[in-house]
Formats: structure tokens, sequence, C-alpha cells
């Protein structure tokens, strides 16, 4: 594997990033879980496909697509050993055989050529330095016919998860870089037309992008939910430097912005992703 080609992504996701995820990751399973049904049934077509789960981190998505490939096989990849250390572990705990963790950066790794019959991925291919070199290896790593499904989220303003909390945090605190429009980041990907052109440069037909909405459990409660986002990188960038007297203002603001989304599973919000298919032909 070349390191060089996402360096400073590998120290992000090898650091407190990946680190903060693996602590989290049971919170981190029920925020994103209610995506998996959906990327399985895009994913796989029969049960011997090989699959290869990008941006696996703590190995969610590669054990429900296993469990869904009862004679096929998942490879996880992703550039966090600490999120990687989980997955193995948790697999290995709930018996499942047929997938294996690799540190391996998508976008520059030799993946076998023509190996799988499917790329999947749930939020792990929007940090790419180069997304055209990155798909177009994937795509290489495809079998002719193979398919891509993958989601990645839709504009921040219509995801609730980061639009409730940053809206209330902006009137007391400076926002932290979400990465520019094209450049490595969540919402890199937002853009439909954008996705479609970057898939189509890379080699990729019959592209499509279908809206996926699904709940977000963020916390037991609004306590929980705070110290939880004070606790992401998120949180942490925003919160740096102020001064008690403004973060008690911007917690009391956190606080009275979540409140309507509290209910008996405890704070809600929602969450808005694309689910993006497509299949190497040739």
């Amino acid at each position: 594997m070349s390191a060089e080609a996402n360096a400073e992504q590998a120290e992000y996701w090898g650091g407190y990033e990946g680190q903060h995820w693996a602590a989290e990751q049971d919170r981190y399973d029920r925020m994103l879980d209610p995506f998996n049904e959906v990327l399985v049934g895009a994913a796989v077509e029969s049960a011997s496909d090989r699959v290869i789960d990008v941006g696996c981190g703590n190995g969610s998505t590669s054990r429900a697509l296993a469990r869904a490939l009862p004679e096929g096989h998942v490879l996880g990849v992703d550039l966090s050993e600490p999120m990687l250390e989980r997955a193995r572990a948790t697999a290995e705990a709930e018996g499942i055989a047929n997938v294996e963790f690799v540190r391996a950066d998508a976008q520059s790794h030799g993946f076998p050529t023509g190996g799988a019959d499917a790329v999947a991925s749930r939020f792990g291919i929007m940090f790419f330095d180069d997304p055209v070199a990155a798909f177009a290896n994937l795509r290489t790593a495809l079998r002719d016919g193979g398919r891509l499904a993958v989601m990645c989220w839709r504009d921040a303003l219509e995801n609730e998860w980061i639009a409730v909390p940053a809206g209330a945090l902006l009137e007391h605190l400076p926002m932290p870089d979400l990465g520019a429009p094209g450049q490595p980041g969540p919402f890199s990907l937002a853009d439909p037309d954008h996705t479609r052109a970057i898939l189509a440069e890379a080699g990729f037909a019959d592209v499509g992008l279908e809206p996926l909405d699904r709940p977000n459990r963020f916390g037991t409660d609004l306590d929980d939910a705070t110290a939880f986002l004070r606790s992401t990188s998120f949180g942490k960038g925003m919160f740096e430097g102020a001064d008690p007297a403004t973060v008690e203002r911007a917690l009391d603001a956190l606080r009275e912005a979540s409140a309507p989304y509290l209910g008996p599973d405890g704070l809600v919000l929602g969450s808005a992703a694309w689910l993006v298919t497509a299949r190497r032909l040739g």
C-alpha cells in the first residue's frame, strides 16, 4: 500500500479521530446502522459474491455484508488501525469467518484486477485526495459487470445531525473546517452532478443516485449527546480556545436547540444521504 496518496487522512484517522470512533463503536453503530440494509441490498446479488468494503471503520457494514454472503467473502479496508482492531475483534467475537480486514489506502492499493463482484462503502469514500484516481482504482478491482454501491452525505444543511448543533454553536463559536467543495471531507460528494462527473471520469457506467433519509440516534439524553459532541473532532475544534463564559453560553444554546428532538428513543436527529450505484462495463 502507498500511504502517501492520502497521508493527511491517514494521520487523521490513525490518530484521535480513529481512536474516538473505536471507543464509541456502539454509539456510531446505532447512529449509522439504519443505512446497512439498503447498502447490503444494493451491493449483494449472489450469496457467493466477493465484496470490498471501503472505509470499513469498525466493521459494521463488513459484518452485515458477510452475513448476507454465506458462500462469499468480504474484504474490509481502512486507513485507521484503531478502528480495524475493533473490526477484527468484533467479527471474531460474533464468529464471522468470511471477512478479512486490511489497512490499505483504497486510492492506491493494488487490489487483484477483476477480483471483486462489488465495491461497497457506508460513508467511507468522501475523503480521497484524488477521487477520480480512487474510483478508477476501485473500478479495476471489479469484474466486468461488477457493482459499485456506496453512500455519501447530502448537503450539510439537509442533515440535522450537523445542522442543528452547528446552527446553535455558531451563534457563539467559530465554524471548524468541514472541507472546501471538492476537497476531502464529509460533504465532498454532496453535489450529485459533481459525483456523477467523478464516476464517469473514473470509467463507471449506469451511475445513479437515490436519496435516503434515516434517523440518527445521537444520544440517550441532552447531557449524553452534548458530552459526545464535545468529544468529537468537530466539537473539539469549535470549543477550542473559547473562554468559560462563552462555552457555557454555547452549551446552553446547544441544549435549547436539541431539546425538540428528544423523545422516547433519546435525542434523534435526521440524516440525509445519497445511495450511489454504478457498474463496471468493459
